[in-house]
Formats: C-alpha cells, structure tokens, sequence
C-alpha cells in the first residue's frame, strides 16, 4: 500500500488542497499534481494508483478533462475519489464510469474519512475486486484449472462445468465476460448460451466460444446466437489474451 501514487486534480493551491498533500505525504504516498487541463493530467497520470478530484462549483467548464479521465478509467483502468458535493458528483457521472468512482467524498472534509477511503481505495486487493471477471464454462476439469492459472494474473477467474453450475453463478456473481465449451454432456454450447441469455441476471453477459470444435456446422450453428467471438482451444496463450484485452479496449462488454 505504501508509496503508492496518489494523482491530486484541482483548480488551484488552496489550504485545504495543501492539507490533503500532507496528509498523503504522511501516511507514505507519492503525490503529483495537476490542475484541469489534459495536458497536466497526461504529464502526471503515469502510474497513478488512484486519481484525487478535488472540486469546485466551476467544475463544468473543463468538461474536456473529465472526458479525458473517463477515457483513462475505459482505457487504462485508472480509478478515481472525488471530493466535493452532489452538484459535481452529478456532474462527473456523465462522464466517468460509476464502477471507476472508488469513492465520493463530502465537504466539509473529514480528513479522517479521506484517509480511510484512500488506504481502501489503493490497497492491493481492492485492486483485485475491480478486475474484469471471466467466467469459463467446460466439463473438462483439467482445462478449468489449466484456464484459471493462464487468466488469474490478469482477470478475477470464475468457474463452472456445467450450464446448470454456472446459471447458480450467475445468479449470485458477476462477470464480463464468458468463455464457453461447445462440446458439453447434458447441454451443449449452445444450448447453455439460450439458457444464459434467457436470464435476466446473464441476458446481457457476452459470451465467447472457446471450443475444440472446428467444423463449418458446428460454427454455423451459433452464429445465429450472435456470440462475441468464437475460439478454438488451440489457440496460443499470446494470442487468447490478446484477443480478450482487445475485446474489453474496445467497450463492447459495457
């Protein structure tokens, strides 16, 4: 947790500004600054672990930067703790994602709570819970294990060999994607994508083949299923996780 980067955004060396430096720099924090424009939040962003917005009523006039920071949260997975009150929380809702807002913090500051919620918001495992999560649905137990170990350094991993087991997942996770076994007893590929997106709860989920199954029907069977991709397991581990980190860039899990 210590010396972590701390990116401080606002419009000018106030006192209560200068205080929230000290107290980062205290608690061990590395801290850079930045007023509202792109090009010093570009200059400064680099390895930051959290993004401190510190508001004010003329929060709407650089509307240019919050779209730039939304593209930072989108793009390169940055978080963001605002300070300030519900009229620039509103505000920064039309751009930045809710899932990348770590935290709002009221004024008056409590100076307390904003340490406590930035020790929360850069800990290593808070981390770990905002990684897009990837369902992997197959039979075959020792491809499971072997998936979970190839995405685990890079995507929170959920598992389930059956339609059945990861319609109970679902039910109670979520994930940003699933990566599905065409050739399945009981239900097939197929048959367990028409389960998933009749639920309300994995409706919207995309769902990417990951299968041994190569031949023209097969593929032509679910193309009317309009997965997001279809995959074989003899792709090579550079390429799978290629193909997923473009997948998420591109925003069509969103």
């Amino acid at each position: 947790m210590f010396n972590k980067k701390i990116l401080l955004v606002r419009n000018a060396e106030t006192f209560m500004v200068n205080a929230i430096k000290n107290s980062l720099l205290k608690a061990h924090f590395q801290v850079a600054d930045a007023n509202y424009t792109i090009s010093e939040i570009s200059d400064n962003v680099h390895d930051a672990d959290l993004i401190m917005l510190y508001t004010d009523p003329d929060i709407e006039e650089h509307y240019d930067a919050f779209i730039y920071l939304k593209d930072l949260c989108v793009e390169d997975n940055k978080v963001v703790l605002i300070i300030g009150e519900d009229q620039t929380f509103k505000f920064a809702h039309k751009y930045i994602p809710k899932e990348d807002i770590a935290f709002e913090v009221y004024r008056p500051l409590d100076m307390a709570e904003l340490m406590s919620k930035v020790m929360i918001a850069t800990d290593d495992e808070f981390e770990q819970q905002r990684r897009k999560c990837i369902l992997v649905i197959d039979d075959d137990l020792t491809f499971l294990q072997m998936m979970r170990e190839l995405l685990k350094d890079t995507y929170r991993v959920g598992m389930a060999n059956s339609g059945t087991q990861a319609v109970a997942w679902l039910a109670n996770n979520h994930a940003d994607l699933i990566l599905l076994d065409y050739d399945m007893p009981v239900l097939d590929g197929p048959k367990v994508m028409e389960m998933l997106k009749s639920e309300s709860f994995s409706s919207s989920t995309p769902i990417m083949f990951l299968t041994g199954k190569n031949d023209r029907e097969s593929v032509t069977s679910v193309i009317s299923l309009k997965p997001v991709d279809y995959l074989l397991k003899s792709i090579t581990k550079e390429k799978l996780l290629k193909t997923l980190e473009d997948f998420f860039n591109s925003g069509k899990n969103k």
